[in-house]
């Protein structure tokens, strides 16, 4: 018995085929059915019964099939492994981030990271939330900035910087002038809000309760087109520190008293070999907002 014979058992398993298996498998049908055969006479068991028309496991072929699907799993994991094991010097990076981070903290990183990585290559992804773990979950993806928490046992990461949220308006609104703020004030306001699918989207809703009022006719795609919607003074929203460049004109920036904020932290498939490299990487990136006055 081999690791061949038993992608073999799973193909057939899987087609309920022999023709259809054979195929999968790059081999010829007479020398799929000869080998199965084969292992069928060694382990002295019927792993399948076959007629004309259907191919079905036997119950104690089920029981050998799932055990074969086990195996061959984990020989394509190890495989993964020394693949990745082998190259785990490779300073090549490829990293991700959601819409409303990877614009304010890519430029620095980039830098800071070429700095302090002698041949250091990076590949830039912004994506959405769910887009991002999905891709460090199948290898897409080697590292990843996501708003904490991360409630998947596949990834594991560590805690950058707290970013905190503060209330947006026009430098003509009635609010410019305050120095705080408490979120319950806005609840006659005109709220514009990011297009679903933005994590921020859905931290803004948590912050904000049922009675706001948030613009139904109104979806932006990022965070740059609410800040210029502000500034015309069509309604207020949420911005995180790190989008905020200070001494801007026509809008002003107001703490919130409560002081709400989403922590940012950088995330990587679990187990993979080359955690030590990321989470020195993590290590020397600490992007700490502006907290002086807008």
């Amino acid at each position: 018995m081999n690791l061949r014979d038993l992608h073999y058992l799973v193909a057939v398993a899987d087609q309920r085929n022999f023709s259809k298996a054979a195929n999968q498998c790059a081999i010829s049908q007479p020398t799929l059915s000869n080998q199965i055969k084969k292992l069928e006479d060694l382990l002295n068991v019927q792993i399948f019964n076959r007629d004309s028309q259907n191919v079905n496991m036997t119950s104690v072929g089920s029981q050998i099939v799932d055990i074969a699907r086990k195996i061959t799993k984990d020989a394509e994991t190890i495989k993964l492994i020394a693949k990745q094991a082998s190259s785990i010097n490779d300073n090549k990076i490829i990293m991700g981030a959601f819409p409303t981070l990877a614009n304010y903290v890519f430029p620095e990183y980039v830098f800071r990271l070429k700095q302090l990585y002698e041949g250091m290559k990076l590949t830039l992804i912004e994506e959405k939330t769910d887009i991002l773990i999905d891709m460090l979950v199948s290898s897409r993806v080697d590292v990843a900035f996501l708003a904490m928490p991360v409630d998947d046992d596949r990834l594991e990461g560590i805690a950058l910087f707290d970013d905190p949220f503060y209330v947006a308006v026009s430098d003509r609104h009635p609010f410019a002038d305050k120095n705080e703020i408490d979120i319950d004030e806005l609840i006659n306001e005109n709220l514009l809000l990011l297009d679903e699918g933005h994590c921020l989207r859905s931290q803004m809703l948590k912050l904000c309760s049922a009675s706001h009022h948030y613009a139904d006719d109104f979806r932006a795609a990022s965070l740059e087109t609410l800040r210029v919607m502000v500034k015309s003074g069509i309604g207020i929203t949420l911005m995180p520190s790190v989008s905020i460049y200070p001494g801007e004109s026509d809008i002003k920036y107001i703490p919130i008293k409560s002081n709400p904020f989403r922590t940012i932290g950088l995330f990587w498939k679990k187990n993979n070999p080359r955690k030590e490299l990321f989470e020195s990487v993590a290590s020397n990136l600490s992007y700490m907002p502006v907290q002086d006055e807008f």
